[in-house]
């Protein structure tokens, strides 16, 4: 699982296993160790739940919690849409942009960069 950052995003991109693996379980994690300890190791997760009724993330200074609806969640990880997209508040005019996508294969990237990602849509046509 991938994990951009940009101001007030977050984008959590989920290759064919891990979207397998969410649709199976309602969960995903991935985590950084960069020491030892629980000081060392940063951990995002990807949740489907009850408890939400759109897209929620929680950021603290060790982890990434997304939470999505199961609804959402299912009919995403079951179906060729591509994306959900949600807007968290942030306080007063910001909001915290959610994106949850699958993985698509880069055009000119190696097989080894593009293992277990999807089909990319543009793949084969010509400019």
């Amino acid at each position: 699982m991938k994990l951009p950052l940009q101001f007030n995003s977050i984008r959590l991109r989920l290759k064919r296993s891990e979207v397998e693996e969410f649709a199976r379980i309602g969960r995903v994690e991935e985590r950084i160790i960069s020491g030892s300890g629980d000081d060392g190791t940063f951990y995002y997760l990807l949740e489907a739940t009850p408890a939400v009724s759109s897209p929620q993330a929680t950021v603290t200074a060790r982890s990434i919690v997304v939470r999505l609806p199961i609804r959402d969640a299912a009919r995403w990880a079951s179906t060729d849409e591509v994306r959900i997209e949600g807007y968290q508040p942030a306080g007063g005019p910001a909001s915290l942009r959610i994106l949850i996508e699958k993985d698509f294969a880069c055009l000119d990237g190696t097989e080894e960069q593009n293992a277990d990602t999807f089909p990319h849509p543009l793949a084969g046509t010509k400019c």
